[in-house]
């Protein structure tokens, strides 16, 4: 076996090998200014964030997600159905329900073209 040069450090020959996402996400040919912490880099255009985005890879995929993912997409869909249940909700000012339009999505619901404000009233 040849030794062989992984990102920035030399294994041993004969040896095992592990990284872990960390170099991932300084890699300069997948991002732009690599070094910086720049979460809005995943802002705008669509991800699926269930992990198989290899954007997500910075933060672990498949069997070494994140383990509070699940957790946290329940915890939203809870809290939203929540608000929804104790609060009645508006259209703000005089905006016409029917102006908002539907585009097709990939998954089973389809969803706005732009973003739904609402105004919250307690019941």
């Amino acid at each position: 076996m040849h030794s062989c040069t992984a990102m920035t450090s030399r294994p041993k020959p004969m040896s095992w090998s592990t990284r872990g996402p960390s170099p991932i996400g300084r890699d300069k040919d997948s991002w732009e200014n690599a070094e910086e912490f720049r979460p809005e880099r995943f802002l705008g255009g669509t991800i699926d964030y269930n992990g198989n985005d290899p954007r997500f890879l910075p933060f672990g995929a498949g069997r070494r997600g994140c383990p509070g993912m699940a957790f946290g997409t329940r915890l939203t869909e809870l809290t939203l159905a929540n608000m929804m249940y104790h609060f009645d909700w508006e259209l703000p000012g005089c905006q016409d329900p029917d102006s908002f339009e539907l585009v097709e999505a990939s998954w089973v619901s389809p969803g706005l073209k732009s973003a739904l404000i609402l105004a919250v009233k307690p019941l």
